[in-house]
């Protein structure tokens, strides 16, 4: 059972893998705060909007579509953990059901203030994925 801080957190959570299915790169952006850190293992960690939007848009511009398919979800007082599919399409091909772990944690504001992805590149790269650099 989730108290409501928890639930308020689960609910940002729920709308920023919305965000990404809209590739609506604003929404996202402001569900984070300004000094964020964002781990996308097995990429390098990037700090700050600046960083984090420039990553996020240019991925975008290749993307025609996303899906963020969360199977499960946990949270306690800080964090969240989503267990998920997620599913990009563009001009090149298209990525179905690369596995993902994400771990949210936030700030005092309700900012996600640290995001870390787990995947597997090798997966990602043998589904015809886009190289990342």
């Amino acid at each position: 059972m989730t108290n409501p801080q928890q639930q308020t957190l689960i609910e940002i959570v729920r709308e920023f893998c919305a965000a990404w299915d809209r590739i609506d790169l604003e929404a996202i952006m402001s569900m984070m705060s300004e000094d964020a850190v964002y781990n996308n293992l097995p990429l390098a960690t990037l700090r700050g909007h600046d960083e984090i939007r420039a990553f996020i848009g240019g991925f975008f511009e290749v993307t025609k579509s996303a899906k963020f398919d969360i199977l499960n979800i946990v949270t306690d007082d800080q964090r969240v953990v989503t267990e998920r599919v997620d599913s990009f399409v563009w001009e090149e091909g298209r990525i179905d059901e690369l596995p993902v772990l994400g771990i949210f944690e936030f700030n005092e504001n309700g900012k996600i203030s640290h995001w870390r992805e787990y995947w597997d590149l090798q997966m990602w790269l043998d589904m015809g994925g886009l190289p990342l650099n």
